[in-house]
């Protein structure tokens, strides 16, 4: 068996997939061994974080993919874009911080949402995307089938989970408790992004519970940075054309 054929047993069974795929054509390039190696070892890393980030995008489950290069900043000046941006570095999730966006509809706060999540999955952290209702009735259910344990355990895996939508509806004290549950699991370890179109003062017309809304609030906000999204809807205005009004008819 000749050196090639060896090499690429080797490769195979390592599984470097790339690294076998693209060896023989960067030793055309090749100088020193040393650099050979390295470029070969680059290109199996380089296609492994592809292969990773895609998984993690793919589990996120994101309803649409958004980055911070499509938003237009200049529709909200009252919103600091460099410490919004700041929430697509490492550090971010790294010191569990979290990160609330709060305003009116349609003023661009799920698409910051899910581009911070985009950007945890490309940095190699696990992010979850779901709606407030959502999640809360994934929890009833496992709570109703005896998993909520399991489903608890299995959320707290997640380095960033993304709740979008909290404060459109109401919820019983039974739901609200597991929301408790969930903020409190994650407090001080992993970070917590979401959208709200309420005040923090009337985050009551959510919880039964005054006293669980604010312990909420204070789990969210001491590691937290809070974001406020003003004016009017940006969909409203894309389609009202200039004036920001809606057509007639």
């Amino acid at each position: 068996m000749n050196q090639n054929h060896l090499l690429e047993a080797t490769l195979a069974e390592l599984h470097l997939t790339t690294a076998r795929e693209q060896y023989s054509r960067l030793a055309h390039n090749a100088k020193e061994p040393i650099q050979y190696l390295h470029d070969v070892m680059s290109a199996e890393l380089h296609a492994r974080n592809e292969s990773g980030t895609k998984a993690r995008l793919h589990a996120a489950r994101f309803p649409v993919m958004k980055t911070f290069d499509t938003f237009d900043f200049r529709l909200l000046p009252e919103v600091p874009k460099m410490k919004v941006l700041e929430l697509t570095e490492k550090k971010f999730i790294d010191e569990g911080r979290n990160v609330v966006f709060y305003g009116p509809p349609g003023t661009g706060k799920t698409h910051c949402l899910i581009a911070v999540g985009v950007a945890a999955c490309i940095n190699g952290y696990r992010s979850y995307f779901t709606t407030a209702a959502g999640l809360l009735n994934m929890l009833l259910t496992a709570k109703r089938q005896g998993t909520i344990d399991r489903r608890l355990k299995s959320l707290s895996r997640y380095d960033l989970l993304l709740i979008d939508e909290l404060g459109y509806i109401p919820f019983e004290r039974e739901a609200t408790d597991l929301l408790f549950q969930v903020i409190s699991q994650r407090y001080e370890s992993k970070s917590v992004a979401l959208t709200t179109n309420l005040a923090f003062e009337h985050w009551t017309q959510v919880f039964p519970d005054a006293m669980a809304a604010t312990a909420v609030i204070d789990r969210i906000v001491h590691h937290g940075s809070v974001f406020e999204f003003a004016g009017e809807s940006h969909r409203l205005r894309s389609r009202g054309g200039k004036t920001g009004r809606p057509p007639k008819g």
